[in-house]
């Protein structure tokens, strides 16, 4: 008797399991739609690519002859945590409307020692860079 009963709770589960598969992959309608359009991948830019350099190498001269005072604090804030930058690595860069993003990681050291990756993008319209997010 208790093997039967064993045997019934059993194929209780494994039937419910069975169903429950069944009934998911016949109801499921899969992911949906991206609602928002992808933009098109675009190269890193010069200008960028300089700027980047220039904060790797901390060549403050340099950072301060391609951008003006409005975008160097911008980009103090965004790079804030950081007091000692090892690496900076491109992401990615999107364009549309001649307005192009570029994606950057840089990795470093915060002033108490912490080992931190801090993420920004230059916003670039023609060759100049007119903002940092």
């Amino acid at each position: 008797m208790n093997s039967a009963r064993a045997a019934l709770i059993l194929a209780t589960f494994l039937g419910g399991l069975v169903s429950g598969v069944v009934i998911y992959a016949v109801t499921d309608r899969g992911t949906d739609a991206n609602p928002y359009a992808s933009l098109p991948r675009a190269a890193e830019p010069a200008v960028t690519a300089d700027v980047a350099r220039a904060i790797q190498s901390d060549d403050a001269g340099a950072l301060a002859n391609q951008l003006d005072m409005e975008v160097l604090q911008q980009l103090q804030t965004a790079i804030e945590p950081l007091a000692d930058i090892r690496s900076m690595k491109f992401v990615g860069a999107v364009e549309k409307s001649g307005r192009v993003l570029s994606a950057y990681v840089a990795g470093g050291r915060t002033s108490d020692g912490t080992d931190v990756l801090v993420g920004f993008v230059l916003n670039v319209t023609g060759d100049q860079i007119v903002g940092v997010n």
